[in-house]
Protein backbone atom coordinates (compact mmCIF):
# COMPACT_ATOMS: atom_id res chain seq x y z
CA UNK A 1 0.00 0.00 0.00
CA UNK A 2 1.39 3.39 -0.29
CA UNK A 3 3.08 5.24 2.35
CA UNK A 4 0.46 8.45 2.57
CA UNK A 5 1.09 9.29 6.47
CA UNK A 6 4.73 10.23 7.36
CA UNK A 7 5.46 10.49 11.43
CA UNK A 8 8.46 11.35 12.47
CA UNK A 9 10.00 10.95 16.08
CA UNK A 10 13.23 12.60 16.84
CA UNK A 11 16.12 13.43 19.65
CA UNK A 12 15.83 16.76 20.90
CA UNK A 13 18.61 18.88 18.97
CA UNK A 14 18.53 16.58 15.91
CA UNK A 15 16.45 18.68 13.22
CA UNK A 16 13.57 16.67 12.75
CA UNK A 17 11.51 18.97 13.03
CA UNK A 18 12.67 21.04 10.21
CA UNK A 19 13.48 17.70 8.44
CA UNK A 20 9.56 16.98 8.53
CA UNK A 21 8.90 21.06 6.84
CA UNK A 22 11.22 20.04 4.02
CA UNK A 23 9.80 16.53 3.07
CA UNK A 24 5.98 17.91 3.61
CA UNK A 25 6.79 21.20 1.62
CA UNK A 26 8.60 18.69 -1.24
CA UNK A 27 5.87 16.43 -1.01
CA UNK A 28 3.25 18.75 -1.06
CA UNK A 29 1.42 17.38 1.74
CA UNK A 30 0.62 19.00 5.12
CA UNK A 31 2.67 19.47 8.15
CA UNK A 32 1.65 19.14 11.74
CA UNK A 33 2.91 20.05 14.26
CA UNK A 34 1.71 23.60 15.75
CA UNK A 35 -2.00 22.64 13.85
CA UNK A 36 -2.13 19.74 16.89
CA UNK A 37 -1.52 21.91 19.71
CA UNK A 38 -4.32 24.37 18.57
CA UNK A 39 -6.89 21.17 17.73
CA UNK A 40 -5.86 19.93 21.01
CA UNK A 41 -6.39 22.82 23.02
CA UNK A 42 -10.03 22.81 21.45
CA UNK A 43 -10.86 19.57 22.13
CA UNK A 44 -9.59 19.82 25.63
CA UNK A 45 -11.03 23.11 25.92
CA UNK A 46 -7.63 24.45 27.16
CA UNK A 47 -5.66 27.54 25.87
CA UNK A 48 -2.84 26.58 23.27
CA UNK A 49 0.21 27.91 25.36
CA UNK A 50 -1.39 25.43 28.47
CA UNK A 51 -1.49 22.65 26.26
CA UNK A 52 1.95 23.03 24.88
CA UNK A 53 3.38 23.57 28.55
CA UNK A 54 1.83 19.99 29.09
CA UNK A 55 1.50 18.21 26.50
CA UNK A 56 4.43 15.64 27.68
CA UNK A 57 3.84 16.11 31.42
CA UNK A 58 2.59 12.65 33.12
CA UNK A 59 0.94 12.51 36.24
CA UNK A 60 0.84 9.23 38.43
CA UNK A 61 -3.07 8.87 38.91
CA UNK A 62 -5.61 6.72 38.34
CA UNK A 63 -6.71 8.70 34.92
CA UNK A 64 -3.51 8.02 33.98
CA UNK A 65 -4.24 4.21 33.74
CA UNK A 66 -7.79 5.72 32.20
CA UNK A 67 -5.79 6.85 29.69
CA UNK A 68 -3.57 3.79 29.30
CA UNK A 69 -7.06 1.91 28.73
CA UNK A 70 -8.32 4.48 26.02
CA UNK A 71 -5.30 4.06 23.94
CA UNK A 72 -5.47 -0.10 23.81
CA UNK A 73 -9.67 0.32 23.36
CA UNK A 74 -10.40 -1.62 26.49
CA UNK A 75 -13.81 -0.96 27.62
CA UNK A 76 -14.22 1.44 30.91
CA UNK A 77 -18.29 1.19 32.24
CA UNK A 78 -17.64 4.73 34.07
CA UNK A 79 -16.00 6.51 31.46
CA UNK A 80 -15.61 9.93 31.81
CA UNK A 81 -16.19 12.91 29.37
CA UNK A 82 -12.85 14.38 28.34
CA UNK A 83 -13.09 17.70 29.60
CA UNK A 84 -13.71 16.05 33.44
CA UNK A 85 -10.36 14.55 32.93
CA UNK A 86 -7.09 15.99 34.78
CA UNK A 87 -5.48 18.10 32.36
CA UNK A 88 -2.62 15.79 31.41
CA UNK A 89 -4.94 13.08 30.17
CA UNK A 90 -7.35 15.79 28.60
CA UNK A 91 -4.57 16.75 26.45
CA UNK A 92 -3.36 13.38 25.73
CA UNK A 93 -6.48 12.39 24.82
CA UNK A 94 -7.32 15.54 23.53
CA UNK A 95 -4.55 14.97 20.81
CA UNK A 96 -4.88 11.21 20.14
CA UNK A 97 -8.36 12.43 18.75
CA UNK A 98 -7.30 15.06 16.78
CA UNK A 99 -4.23 13.22 14.90
CA UNK A 100 -6.17 10.26 14.18
CA UNK A 101 -8.71 12.67 12.49
CA UNK A 102 -6.10 14.76 10.71
CA UNK A 103 -3.80 11.48 9.59
CA UNK A 104 -7.90 10.31 7.49
CA UNK A 105 -8.31 13.50 5.97
CA UNK A 106 -5.47 12.57 3.81
CA UNK A 107 -1.24 12.48 2.83
CA UNK A 108 0.38 14.57 5.94
CA UNK A 109 3.75 14.59 7.80
CA UNK A 110 3.18 14.58 11.90
CA UNK A 111 5.57 15.35 14.06
CA UNK A 112 6.19 14.00 17.50
CA UNK A 113 3.32 13.68 20.19
CA UNK A 114 3.22 9.25 19.65
CA UNK A 115 1.62 9.58 16.37
CA UNK A 116 3.40 6.79 15.41
CA UNK A 117 2.31 4.33 18.32
CA UNK A 118 -1.07 6.36 17.70
CA UNK A 119 -1.70 5.43 14.05
CA UNK A 120 0.28 2.18 14.21
CA UNK A 121 -2.90 0.30 12.80
CA UNK A 122 -2.81 2.10 9.50
CA UNK A 123 -0.84 -0.01 6.53
CA UNK A 124 -0.27 3.58 4.90
CA UNK A 125 2.50 5.25 7.28
CA UNK A 126 6.18 5.12 7.34
CA UNK A 127 7.34 5.67 10.72
CA UNK A 128 10.62 7.76 10.65
CA UNK A 129 12.81 8.03 13.84
CA UNK A 130 15.50 10.91 13.27
CA UNK A 131 18.91 11.59 15.60
CA UNK A 132 22.19 12.97 15.89
CA UNK A 133 25.64 13.17 17.62
CA UNK A 134 25.76 14.71 20.58
CA UNK A 135 27.95 17.82 19.49
CA UNK A 136 25.52 18.74 16.38
CA UNK A 137 22.64 18.75 19.16
CA UNK A 138 24.26 20.75 21.37
CA UNK A 139 25.05 23.50 18.43
CA UNK A 140 21.49 23.08 17.17
CA UNK A 141 19.79 23.81 20.31
CA UNK A 142 22.40 26.75 21.35
CA UNK A 143 22.32 28.59 18.04
CA UNK A 144 18.80 28.09 16.72
CA UNK A 145 16.62 27.44 20.04
CA UNK A 146 18.68 29.89 22.31
CA UNK A 147 19.36 27.46 24.57
CA UNK A 148 22.14 28.75 27.43
CA UNK A 149 25.54 27.15 26.96
CA UNK A 150 26.93 26.28 30.09
CA UNK A 151 23.50 24.31 30.83
CA UNK A 152 23.56 22.80 27.43
CA UNK A 153 24.15 19.18 28.84
CA UNK A 154 21.30 19.42 31.39
CA UNK A 155 19.14 20.67 28.56
CA UNK A 156 19.34 17.55 26.07
CA UNK A 157 19.31 14.84 29.10
CA UNK A 158 16.08 16.77 30.31
CA UNK A 159 14.05 17.47 27.23
CA UNK A 160 15.25 13.62 25.81
CA UNK A 161 14.56 12.52 29.28
CA UNK A 162 11.16 13.76 29.60
CA UNK A 163 10.10 12.96 25.64
CA UNK A 164 11.65 9.16 26.04
CA UNK A 165 9.20 8.46 29.54
CA UNK A 166 6.32 10.17 28.25
CA UNK A 167 6.67 7.96 24.46
CA UNK A 168 7.04 4.65 26.93
CA UNK A 169 4.41 5.22 29.03
CA UNK A 170 1.75 6.23 26.59
CA UNK A 171 3.00 3.61 23.83
CA UNK A 172 4.70 1.21 26.54
CA UNK A 173 7.18 0.79 23.43
CA UNK A 174 10.74 1.72 23.60
CA UNK A 175 11.39 5.40 22.17
CA UNK A 176 14.53 5.21 19.49
CA UNK A 177 13.79 1.42 19.06
CA UNK A 178 14.64 0.56 15.30
CA UNK A 179 12.46 -1.83 15.88
CA UNK A 180 9.63 1.02 16.01
CA UNK A 181 10.72 2.29 12.99
CA UNK A 182 10.37 1.87 9.16
CA UNK A 183 13.44 4.72 9.00
CA UNK A 184 16.06 5.80 11.08
CA UNK A 185 17.55 8.81 10.09
CA UNK A 186 21.63 10.55 11.08
CA UNK A 187 20.90 14.17 10.59
CA UNK A 188 24.49 14.45 11.73
CA UNK A 189 25.58 12.52 8.51
CA UNK A 190 23.32 13.95 6.15
CA UNK A 191 22.63 17.54 7.95
CA UNK A 192 19.52 18.92 6.55
CA UNK A 193 19.96 16.76 3.40
CA UNK A 194 17.91 13.84 4.85
CA UNK A 195 14.95 15.33 4.73
CA UNK A 196 15.71 14.79 0.07
CA UNK A 197 16.62 11.57 0.98
CA UNK A 198 14.09 10.69 3.42
CA UNK A 199 11.63 12.44 0.24
CA UNK A 200 13.42 9.85 -2.42
CA UNK A 201 12.28 7.36 -0.44
CA UNK A 202 9.01 7.92 -0.16
CA UNK A 203 8.80 9.57 -3.74
CA UNK A 204 10.51 6.38 -4.48
CA UNK A 205 7.99 3.55 -2.74
CA UNK A 206 4.74 5.54 -4.31
CA UNK A 207 5.93 5.37 -8.26
CA UNK A 208 6.79 1.16 -6.97
CA UNK A 209 3.21 1.14 -5.64
CA UNK A 210 1.59 3.09 -8.95
CA UNK A 211 4.11 0.98 -10.91
CA UNK A 212 2.59 -2.14 -9.60
CA UNK A 213 -1.06 -0.97 -9.94
CA UNK A 214 -0.67 -0.76 -13.42
CA UNK A 215 0.97 -3.40 -14.66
Amino acid sequence: MMKKIITISREYGSGGRQIGQIVADKLGIPFYDRKIIEETAKEAGLSPEFVEGHEEKLQNSFFYNFALGAIYGLAHPDKPDIKSLPATERIFLAQQKVIEELADQGPCVIVGRCADFILKDREDMMKVFIYADKETRKKRVIEEYGRLPEYIDQTLAYVDKHRKLHYETYTTQEWGDRKNYHLMLDSTAFGMEAAPRLYARQRKQNECQVNKKNN
